[in-house]
């Protein structure tokens, strides 16, 4: 009788899963704001700690040591944009143009409104050690087959009109850019503001619209 009490008062495991993945996200994303602030050398994990309200040890229970953390938080915020990123692609199969508009809209919310820190982390330059620069640059590769197959399906098919590499640099070039110039201005004009920068960015590929014909 007693161990059945016992055991009715421990929650279902499911219960305790998604407690503990919420308290693992919360620590990833904490552990983003403060490499996104002060680098992978200024990183402290009393200072993440404290954002939390946790102690160390609490941190050490979740993540045997800083290396593992940062990793994780690297894997995470760049595996959840390729990901979105190709279910915007799925979930929209029209036109080249169609799908490129909507991939350059959805990474701009991501980089600027939704998540930030990752402007910072995979698009500004950061003085990484090696094992990290070598897991950014595979995130990174990961991201522009994403774009890249969009592009050349587009080249494929006579809707694009371009140099593939020469597009492929002015495009990132552009976007990534786009946290710098909208720092300091109104959240509420993002959404006008990305549509713009997709309308402008879309006319690379497509030269018989450009201005003059």
């Amino acid at each position: 009788m007693g161990g059945a009490v016992g055991a009715a008062r421990q929650p279902p495991s499911g219960r305790v899963a998604r407690r503990r993945d919420r308290k693992v996200q919360d620590i990833l994303s904490a552990v983003a704001e403060v490499l996104a602030e002060r680098g992978y050398h200024g990183l402290s994990l009393d200072e993440v700690a404290d954002r939390l309200d946790l102690t160390k040890a609490s941190l050490y229970h979740y993540f045997p040591s800083k290396e593992v953390l940062v990793s994780a938080c690297l894997d995470q915020l760049g595996s959840s944009l390729n990901d979105q990123l190709r279910s915007v692609v799925e979930a929209n199969p029209g036109t080249a143009t169609e799908q490129l508009g909507l991939l350059i809209r959805s990474q701009l919310d991501l980089i600027v409104r939704t998540r930030p820190e990752m402007a910072r982390l995979f698009i500004q330059p950061q003085d990484w050690p090696e094992p990290y620069r070598r897991r950014t640059r595979r995130l990174r590769e990961q991201h522009d087959a994403i774009f890249r197959a969009v592009v050349r399906r587009g080249i494929a098919l006579g809707e694009f009109v371009v140099d593939e590499d020469v597009a492929m640099h002015n495009l990132y070039g552009a976007m990534n850019h786009v946290p710098v110039w909208f720092r300091g201005r109104r959240r509420k004009d993002f959404d006008a503001a990305a549509a713009a920068v997709a309308s402008n960015l879309l006319r690379l590929f497509h030269p018989s619209a450009g201005p003059g014909r």
